[in-house]
């Protein structure tokens, strides 16, 4: 369990840079030669994203057994491994897609009254496209863990344990309510419903195992906190 309180600690860490960066004075730093970038976006892509793909990879070695479940278990095993990989390809790529279609987007266009068919695209690229094939692969990359945690618990939670969990759920569902509850597109509020009872549906079907699941009790408490905040801030706006 130490080893998984310590990456939880860490993916809480790396979503809460994530949110603060994107409000810090990067957005306004342009690179050379050409302004083709902002610091920013290169601080997303090739930095804070880049954590957030390794902190999971090392969860996924845990609920794995140290990958012995990939070479040792069943084919179905192999597939669920294949669908993580492909969650993170998904995940980078619709990242690198968003950033480069935020830069164009808030570089050229004026971004409270998108009009005209290249700045309309490059919005649509931003919010859908790239948020569609971010929010699939973390999807994935969410999931699979869990599925592997509840068909093979290694772990048994104490009392503490729980309390542990506490603080890093309150930070990661800080991460949650930012996109979910106040991006100008729904897409972050539709992943993140879908995520929550997708979650939700398999603690109800393994609670009698509910001690053995950390990961898939982690997981939830974000969803569930973060998701229900964000539709109580969709409400009122």
């Amino acid at each position: 369990m130490k080893r998984l309180h310590i990456l939880f600690s860490l993916s809480s860490l790396a979503v809460i840079l994530v949110s603060i960066e994107r409000f810090s004075i990067t957005t306004r730093i342009l690179l050379q030669p050409y302004d083709f970038l902002r610091l920013h976006e290169a601080i997303q892509m090739t930095a804070l994203i880049l954590a957030t793909v390794i902190i999971p990879f090392f969860v996924f070695k845990e609920v794995t057994h140290d990958f012995s479940l990939l070479t040792q278990g069943s084919k179905k095993n192999l597939l669920m491994a294949a669908l993580f990989v492909t969650g993170i390809y998904f995940y980078a790529s619709g990242n690198a897609y968003h950033e480069l279609a935020s830069f164009l987007l808030n570089q050229y266009c004026d971004i409270k009254n998108v009009t005209g068919s290249l700045c309309k695209g490059m919005f649509f690229n931003d919010y859908y496209v790239g948020n569609g094939l971010y929010f699939v692969g973390a999807f994935l990359m969410t999931i699979i863990p869990i599925l592997f945690e509840v068909a093979h618990p290694r772990f048994l939670m104490k009392r503490s344990d729980f309390f542990l969990l506490i603080p890093n759920v309150l930070f990661y569902a800080l991460a949650i309510i930012a996109y979910a509850g106040f991006d100008r597109v729904l897409v972050g509020l539709v992943y993140s419903l879908f995520t929550m009872l997708f979650v939700l549906v398999i603690i109800l079907i393994h609670r009698k195992e509910a001690k053995r699941l950390p990961v898939t009790n982690y997981t939830a408490l974000i969803y569930v906190i973060g998701t229900a905040v964000a539709c109580i801030v969709r409400f009122l706006h």
